[in-house]
């Protein structure tokens, strides 16, 4: 169902990592030749170095090192030394998962450093300790140590480190996942990066905050900071940094349908990432490219991708660069419905998530699998792999697979006619949805306040700069006066000048306040809007799960109880109560599959998954074929139909559109028509469009109500002339296809003598 779709960039490879290691083997020999001649002080700080080196080698190497400085350190109480080894100890016990060790002697390291109030290495040591809990995913004690590490670093004004650990709190807290706390603490580190011109990370935030707003998907934003990325690392030439921002480009202008776009930022990444070897990058671009040819319906170009994303992760060993890809071969053979292929890579991908203890992509393979077996209709082993990929999507709190779950049920149960669990599962989808919608918006919401929050920030400590200016010139007038009383008359020059500056400055202050209160109020217009826009899509919703509670089990219980009837009695029923209850069979039928197709309209309008197709058709012609199915209700209460449209009139429409308001209007029409009626169906022509009329002289609409048609959130359905049912969704539908086609629907009624309906068309493209 879900492929696992691109691979978005948020660090960047360097040099090859052989290169690395023959830097990092000449260093170690050049550390080994000086702990020969080194006194004990000196050795204990090589020893350690030597130990840091190892890292990337040999963590045994590290370890014996470390412990070597350590007992040096003891010999000498160098407490600087025995503080340093105990905490290399404990980065080596935490590159080995064993993050309890780690902590013990990290706790041993923070204790010396304390002593010595050796403030860098307090605030180096608590970052430790973040990182040992991030690893646990004890994510809200390593927030508590980060912000330590970023006390220590304020009170020696180091901001550097300050810029560091802002950008720790912040990939701390995208990875909870709380965006707003994210945002914020970036462009506090964004800040310091520009105040000290440090570029390189400044690109890096740029980056990540490009990251964030696409996984909020304020795309406009996102390409904004992924811009401003660009341009920093194409001024130094960072071609490894290019190649990720042209990945990310790619990704975002992919997210917003524009594969096109998307394929050429993917070709570019590619392309620099063959020029320099860099096969990690060349896989990430394979696969997304292969998941923006897949979205083009091109399932072979995406195959031929997928595959050489497959054999490049297999030659460098990325275990989930492999899980992905043969997942997503195996969706691609799904589709193509060679069902044994797709089976294959699917299972081996789900292989590989098990080893990995990856449960995201674990509910994703399993929801793939079930998919796989409700295709072939092997329902029970779908309904186990549904359960597994469920419960998975609970646990680790992924509303998007959960959804996809029940879906996939509702689905099954449909095939196997079990209505009632259907319908069931179709609800908590749509519930599912509803919520991962509302998330959406919530994290727009989000966005604009930090966005006018971070403005405001700005604009007062501009204010406050320029307050710190005069208070300082105040601080010099006075100086001069007391140093120079001879210039007092030029002095008075002087502050008469700055008086008139203050003043300005003032005015200027104001005036910008002004505007940031402008845009604050603007903001908050929206948010408002946002708010009303929610409470639309509820009574939205509430109106939909409204029709299927009520108007839909209505027809169902006609259905099964007549039908259930003539099954059990035909032997015992008369002729007549045969024909009328076959009559009463045909009733509800219809109206249940009128009601079924204004649901299916409605809810692809409501999804935006309705692909118009306008063209020009023959409007008498698409009128005749709905009029040949109501006639047979139009015959049963005698009312006259008079078609005044001409046979030769061509509009330029969606054929199913005009159909679908045809048959809603004209069937209303006949339901509140009496008996013995007329309905008069014509036209009106101007030069660019024709205005259709459907009046009947029938029961007609008060005035009060006929602001409710329309309306999804007002509730109004009244009986037809002979009691006939309906859910007022047909004139809702009607609405929503009519502005979808650049028209306009409305109507005129007097309660008791009728009502006309007119809608508008376009005669030509």
């Amino acid at each position: 169902m879900h492929k696992v779709k691109f691979i978005l960039l948020v660090t960047l490879t360097f040099i090859s990592s052989l290169s690395f290691s023959q830097n990092e083997r000449t260093v170690i020999d050049s550390l080994l030749n000086e702990l020969e001649s080194a006194d004990d002080e000196n050795k204990i700080e090589i020893l350690n170095e030597l130990s840091l080196k190892y890292w990337n080698f040999s963590l045994d190497s590290s370890l014996y090192f470390a412990n070597e400085a350590l007992n040096m350190a003891h010999i000498v109480q160098d407490k600087k030394g025995i503080s340093d080894a105990y905490n290399r100890i404990g980065n080596v016990y935490s590159f080995q998962n064993e993050n309890e060790l780690a902590l013990e002697f990290y706790q041993k390291c923070l204790d010396i450093r304390l002593e010595l109030d050796d403030s860098k290495g307090v605030s180096n040591i608590y970052n430790n300790f973040a990182v040992a809990y991030s690893a646990e995913n004890q994510l809200g004690i390593a927030l508590e140590y980060y912000f330590k590490a970023l006390k220590e670093s304020k009170e020696r004004n180091d901001k550097v480190d300050i810029s560091l650990y802002y950008n720790a709190i912040a990939n701390t807290y995208e990875q909870l996942p709380d965006y707003k706390n994210a945002i914020e603490n970036f462009l506090l580190s964004l800040e310091i990066t520009i105040e000290i011109n440090d570029e390189n990370t400044q690109a890096l935030i740029y980056n990540r905050l490009g990251n964030i707003y696409h996984e909020i998907s304020s795309y406009e934003e996102a390409l904004k900071y992924f811009l401003d990325a660009l341009e920093l690392f194409e001024k130094h030439d960072r071609k490894d940094g290019i190649s990720m921002i042209y990945n990310n480009l790619g990704i975002v202008y992919q997210s917003i349908k524009e594969n096109d776009k998307a394929l050429s930022y993917y070709e570019k990444s590619l392309e620099m990432d063959m020029e320099s070897g860099f096969k990690e990058g060349q896989a990430t671009a394979y696969n997304n490219i292969g998941t923006a040819y897949d979205e083009k319906g091109d399932k072979v170009r995406a195959l031929e991708y997928y595959n050489k994303a497959l054999d490049l992760n297999k030659e460098l060993d990325i275990t989930d660069g492999i899980a992905t890809a043969l997942n997503n071969i195996g969706l691609i053979y799904l589709d193509l419905g060679e069902y044994d292929k797709a089976y294959k890579n699917l299972w081996e991908s789900t292989e590989i998530s098990k080893e990995l203890n990856d449960l995201y992509s674990l509910s994703n393979n399993y929801n793939n699998l079930a998919n796989l077996f409700l295709h072939q209709k092997q329902y029970n082993e779908a309904k186990n792999y549904l359960e597994l990929a469920s419960d998975l999507a609970k646990k680790v709190n992924s509303k998007e697979w959960l959804s996809e779950s029940y879906d996939l049920y509702s689905k099954l149960y449909t095939e196997q006619n079990d209505y009632k669990n259907a319908m069931e599962y179709y609800k908590l989808y749509s519930e599912t949805k509803d919520s991962i919608y509302e998330r959406a918006s919530s994290n727009k919401m989000a966005e604009m306040k930090i966005k006018y929050e971070t403005e405001f920030l700005e604009t007062e400590n501009k204010i406050l700069k320029k307050d710190n200016e005069i208070h300082l010139l105040e601080l010099q007038r006075q100086k001069n006066i007391k140093n120079y009383w001879i210039a007092f008359s030029i002095l008075i020059f002087a502050m008469a000048g700055l008086g008139f500056n203050q003043v300005r400055l003032k005015k200027k202050t104001n005036n910008l306040l002004a505007s940031k209160n402008n845009q604050l109020r603007d903001a908050n217009k929206k948010l408002i809007e946002s708010e009303n826009n929610l409470k639309e899509l509820n009574a939205t919703k509430d109106k939909f799960f409204s029709i299927i509670a009520h108007d839909l089990k209505n027809p169902f219980q006609s259905l099964l109880g007549f039908s259930e009837t003539l099954f059990n009695q035909l032997d015992d029923l008369e002729k007549d109560e045969v024909v009328e209850y076959s009559r009463l069979i045909y009733v509800s039928s219809q109206n249940l599959f009128d009601l079924l197709g204004n649901l299916l309209q409605w809810a692809k309008s409501q999804l935006g998954s309705m692909n118009l197709s306008p063209k020009d058709i023959n409007l008498y012609e698409s009128l005749d074929d709905v009029l040949s199915l109501l006639n047979i209700s139009a015959e049963k209460k005698n009312i006259t139909i008079n078609n005044h449209i001409s046979d030769d009139t061509v509009v330029f429409a969606d054929k199913h559109v005009v159909s679908t308001l045809l048959r809603n209007l004209l069937s209303n029409a006949v339901k509140f028509t009496n008996i013995g009626g007329e309905i008069i169906i014509s036209s009106t022509i101007t030069e660019k469009d024709i205005t259709i009329s459907i009046k009947d002289n029938g029961k007609g609409i008060g005035k009060e109500n006929i602001e409710k048609l329309f309306r999804i959130d007002q509730e109004f359905s009244t009986k037809g002339t002979e009691n006939e049912t309906g859910t007022g969704l047909g004139l809702i539908l009607c609405k929503e296809l009519i502005t979808q086609s650049k028209g306009d629907i409305s109507v005129n009624s007097i309660l008791g003598k009728g009502s006309d309906f007119r809608f508008t068309l376009p005669l030509q493209e």
